[in-house]
């Protein structure tokens, strides 16, 4: 299960055994689908029934709401992006940290190019404030601990260069759910570029 905690009510429906484990991916993942064609709003139970081949029935049995359903899936999605910034520490080691900028950037756009549903989920109105900033310290930690491998060390800026990267990989997440800009490699090049110049400033 993921570290962060959304509400008592998603942990508590969270099903032990395999079989159920199987079924909630299963559903979590036609919520992926029809999230990503139909936007969140719009989206319905009904139709992320049908495109797990489900009842509307089980699919309420395990999601009460379609909240709660967003929550599990988004929840899922972080984890595995922490997972994939854990994965880097050990790629890292004695690289400048303009480097690990560069494999952090990229790192995230091979995330989203692998769950494009991802800016929908994250650009919610309705995610709990408590679990919304305990997944920021969770990325902000994770980034932190790879800037800290950084050689030469950035010392002391590490703790402000982390919340900077957290930030534009935020803007990076937004962007792309915005339908004038979404998709326009430009912009990802234009953050990562300035990303890479104030690492570089860091260990001059």
């Amino acid at each position: 299960m993921p570290s962060q905690k959304s509400s008592p009510d998603l942990i508590n429906r969270s099903p032990k055994q395999k079989r159920g484990r199987e079924r909630v991916a299963v559903l979590t993942e036609a919520a992926a689908k029809v999230f990503l064609e139909r936007g969140y709003e719009a989206a319905t139970m009904t139709e992320i029934a049908a495109e797990a081949k489900s009842s509307i029935g089980s699919l309420y049995q395990f999601f009460p709401t379609k909240m709660l359903l967003a929550e599990a899936l988004h929840l899922e999605r972080l984890r595995q992006l922490n997972a994939a910034l854990v994965d880097l520490r050990g790629k890292v080691d004695g690289k400048r940290a303009a480097e690990i900028g560069d494999a952090i950037f990229a790192r995230l756009g091979a995330f989203l190019e692998e769950h494009r549903e991802f800016p929908v989920l994250a650009a919610r109105r309705d995610i709990p404030k408590e679990r919304k900033v305990q997944s920021r310290a969770e990325l902000r930690g994770n980034i932190t601990a790879l800037l800290r491998k950084a050689v030469p060390s950035i010392g002391d800026d590490v703790d402000l260069l982390a919340a900077l990267v957290l930030e534009l990989l935020r803007i990076i997440v937004t962007a792309a759910h915005d339908s004038d800009i979404g998709g326009d490699p430009r912009v990802v090049a234009e953050l990562r570029g300035m990303l890479h110049k104030r690492l570089e400033e860091a260990t001059t």
